[in-house]
């Protein structure tokens, strides 16, 4: 029995319809099509109070309260639906009747009266339908029964003027193709009356055309199949007594927009007594291939940006700057094509020092995790607990100590232009963005993920973007920490990203065979930020060198700015192997190493360095040129002691060479042009 009223409950919550036509006041209670001419059955509900009494005011909706009890549960046994109508012929009511329930007979009745009724007396009755199916050809027993009413309606009072308000200008632009501008509200001021909205605009979508007394609307736009032109509109909301509102809407769909993309946006200069680095030389391209002109300039007199075809060519003359401080400079790059947007611009640092370093520094401190910044001669280290270490790699001295950034931090990634420093808060699932131009401006994002020391994560550029991916297949805006899209990059595995941001390699860790994967990635614009990843090859095992010992315990995997070379640094075979970038597969192991390489990493100026995990080697690491030849050896760590796995990091200049090992210490050593 209790099964039936259940039943009963939900369809006549989910059913009931107020308004309509009907029978209405003809009907008697307790008879209909299903009595057949018999004695009639008893009604089927009773309502309190039996007859609605209520004073209304013209102009405004009441709601009426009623309570209904089930008489005769056993007359729906069996009952599989139950619909439920109420009648009004005259329209006393708005057609939005609720039913829900109290207990498994009694329900709570809610009706609302029409603001349209006139001053004065109005009184009848209101048919009750329990219905079989939904055009009532067939009717439970007790079923018509009636609900009298009495409604004295007096004149209205003085309401408030009708208005409709967006909460911005209705006036907007957007590129063809882009996301949708942001929806818009408009605030109804409608006491006391019932209004429509609308607009013949398919390109315009509003989130509700009718309501009654105050309310919200939402307006959003749609403007999907519209090509470049001027788009205009009128929402018109009218209000039951006659008044109506237009807003004009207006919506600008402007040509293609493109991007002009430096291969780099951040570069590290160095002036030093016996060796420098003076001089970049940057690739520069638009977003759309169909080669856009530019030109660009520098906002210090001691940096000039030379252009020459596609390539702009970055020149330090640091006679004028004080020594032993880092010097900063902005190029900006401009075109005079309208559709070509406001591009990135590119950040330089040049240190300027009066020394030049020449020995190893051993610090003697318990590091866990090291990175080295993009433009600064800074590296950022951590020992796994609540605040980073700032080191300058040519003089080796701590410069500053961020602290309060979390309880247990992890993996750390810079931004490319040395903006944002991003550290992980393992204990709380957070992602911590520390501001490099002001240290105190910290952001901490929930990436509602549970966080271990084998998640890892690179701050890239795709489409001139700075986005946030990681190993358990997220991604999220650099600049809010906002959750974009799923990329399908999972597992326990080492990323790299090519300096444009549209390769993105990767190599699992301490597996037997290795495995490698190659990704593209696309940063759009479209539905408020999507990254497109593509899987370019296959999960590869490689074979390491020319004996056919295939790769396994994968450590660190590396990619050159230009993305024409990937490296590998595996347990076995004993050296960092050159994988091809198209399909990885392998194309020779470099000539410097020894047992269990763990490290790789590729400097701004193309040299590679391959570290290894050798407690007695008389070298652990190992310095390439471009080319792949050998050009020197540096040992980092004691007797029996070792570099920790993907901790060596390489100065943004390309000079400085930087690693943790567990004796335990931080070794900064330099490595010259």
């Amino acid at each position: 029995m209790k099964k039936v009223f259940f039943s009963l409950l939900m369809t006549l919550f989910l059913n009931a319809c107020g308004g309509g036509g009907g029978d209405g006041g003809n009907s008697s209670p307790g008879t209909g099509p299903n009595n057949g001419g018999a004695t009639p059955a008893a009604a089927a509900l009773t309502f309190t109070p039996t007859t609605i009494t209520q004073t209304l005011t013209g102009g405004v909706s009441s709601k009426i309260s009623l309570a209904a009890t089930v008489n005769k549960p056993s007359d729906f046994n069996g009952a599989t639906t139950v619909y439920a109508y109420f009648i009004d012929d005259v329209g006393v009511l708005l057609p939005n009747t609720q039913i829900s329930q109290n207990s498994t007979t009694q329900y709570s009745v809610a009706l609302y009266t029409s603001p349209t009724l006139s001053a004065g007396s109005h009184q009848g009755n209101l048919t009750v339908k329990l219905c079989r199916d939904s055009n009532c050809t067939s009717q439970f027993p007790g079923s018509p029964m009636l609900l009298p009413y009495s409604f004295q309606v007096n004149p209205p009072a003085n309401l408030p003027t009708f208005g409709a308000n967006p909460s911005v200008a209705l006036t907007t632009d957007m590129y063809v193709g882009a996301a949708a501008p942001d929806p818009v509200t408009i605030t109804i001021a409608g006491q006391g009356r019932t209004w429509t909205a609308k607009t013949d605009a398919t390109w315009l979508k509003l989130s509700s055309t009718a309501g009654a007394g105050n309310a919200i609307l939402t307006l959003s736009y749609a403007p999907a199949s519209l090509q470049v032109g001027v788009y205009t509109s009128t929402i018109q909301v009218t209000s039951s007594d006659g008044q109506s509102v237009g807003l004009p809407v207006t919506l600008t769909i402007k040509p293609p927009a493109y991007k002009l993309l430096a291969a780099e946006t951040g570069v590290a200069l160095t002036a030093t007594p016996a060796w420098s680095r003076l001089t970049r030389t940057l690739q520069i391209n638009d977003s759309s291939g169909h080669g856009a002109s530019w030109g660009a300039s520098s906002d210090q007199t001691w940096l000039s940006a030379t252009k020459s075809g596609n390539n702009l060519t970055l020149t330090a003359n640091p006679a004028s700057l004080a020594p032993d401080v880092i010097s900063y400079a902005t190029v900006t790059l401009s075109s005079a094509d309208p559709s070509v947007t406001a591009p990135e611009p590119i950040k330089v640092a040049l240190w300027k020092g009066s020394t030049t370093p020449t020995l190893a520094t051993q610090i003697k401190q318990a590091y866990t995790n090291v990175i080295a910044d993009p433009i600064r001669p800074l590296i950022y280290t951590h020992n796994s607990g609540s605040s980073i270490d700032v080191y300058n790699v040519y003089t080796s001295q701590k410069t500053a100590t961020f602290t309060t950034l979390g309880t247990t931090l992890g993996n750390m990634t810079i931004s490319p232009n040395g903006d944002k420093l991003y550290a992980l808060d393992l204990a709380t699932s957070r992602l911590v963005a520390i501001d490099l131009a002001t240290p105190s401006k910290i952001s901490k994002w929930d990436l509602s993920a549970a966080l271990t020391t084998d998640v890892r994560m690179k701050a890239i550029r795709s489409n001139g973007v700075e986005i946030i991916i990681t190993n358990f297949g997220t991604a999220y805006l650099a600049s809010n920490g906002k959750f974009i899209s799923n990329t399908g990059i999972v597992g326990r595995i080492d990323l790299a990203v090519t300096a444009d941001g549209k390769k993105v390699y990767a190599q699992d860790e301490g597996f037997s065979p290795s495995r490698t994967w190659a990704y593209s990635v696309d940063y759009s614009e479209l539905n408020g930020g999507y990254v497109a990843v593509s899987l370019l090859t296959q999960p590869t095992g490689v074979i390491g060198i020319a004996n056919g010992v295939a790769m396994s315990n994968g450590a660190d995997i590396a990619v050159s700015a230009d993305g024409s070379r990937v490296y590998t640094a595996n347990g076995a075979p004993y050296r960092c192997g050159s994988l091809s970038p198209v399909n990885l597969g392998f194309i020779s192991a470099l000539p410097g190493g020894d047992t269990f390489p763990n490290n790789v990493k590729v400097a701004s100026d193309g040299r590679v360095f391959c570290g290894i995990s050798g407690g007695y080697s008389s070298s652990d690491v190992w310095m390439h040129g471009a080319d792949g030849t050998l050009i020197r050896s540096f040992k980092f760590a004691g007797s029996a002691r070792n570099l920790i796995d993907r901790q060596m990091a390489v100065s943004g200049d390309g000079l400085m060479l930087v690693g943790i090992t567990n004796d335990p210490l931080l070794a900064i050593v330099p490595v010259g042009p």
